[in-house]
């Protein structure tokens, strides 16, 4: 649970002191940024899935 003077310099609403760097952000920027391939991004986005629909008489048919 975050308190209110975390909160206040969050907003920007309060300066923190010197010894107080919030470390969580000095973290984040080491992280390295994960690059997908095409094929990757085409899986995640379902392109190559099958499409079903609704035939005659009211069956799921694959197209």
């Amino acid at each position: 649970m975050r308190t209110l003077k975390d909160q206040l310099i969050e907003k920007g609403l309060s300066r923190p002191r010197a010894g107080e760097i919030d470390q969580k952000s000095i973290r984040t920027r080491d992280r390295q940024e994960e690059r997908l391939t095409d094929r990757e991004l085409a899986d995640l986005m379902g392109v190559n899935r099958d499409v079903y629909r609704r035939g005659p008489g009211g069956a799921f048919r694959r197209r």
